[in-house]
């Protein structure tokens, strides 16, 4: 078998628009291709969104009081850190992404 290395694709599915200007010019557009068009509704989408959007603004994104709060236990030297269960939640967190249940 022999490839043929001159870069010229083999075949090619013309764009709608493409197609459209190739009957126009050939005089074979139909009036129902005329009328076909092509669209999407994305109100219910947009104010789902918007609605997301608001919640999340509302709600803190960083504790500061709790970041206050390790940063002094880490310069007193009491902050310990749960190997085994950090280790556990990673898993976890591990096995509910494999399974697709995110």
């Amino acid at each position: 078998m022999k490839i043929d290395n001159s870069g010229k694709p083999i075949s090619s599915t013309p764009s709608r628009s493409e197609a459209k200007a190739a009957a126009k010019a050939s005089g074979g557009e139909t009036a129902a291709t005329e009328s076909r068009s092509d669209s999407v509704d994305l109100n219910a989408f947009s104010a789902r969104l918007s609605s997301l959007e608001s919640s999340l603004v509302s709600q803190p994104v960083i504790d500061e009081s709790k970041v206050a709060e390790i940063r002094q236990a880490i310069k007193e030297g009491r902050f310990t850190v749960h190997a085994d269960a950090i280790a556990d939640k990673l898993i976890a967190s591990v096995k509910e992404l494999l399974s697709g249940n995110n």
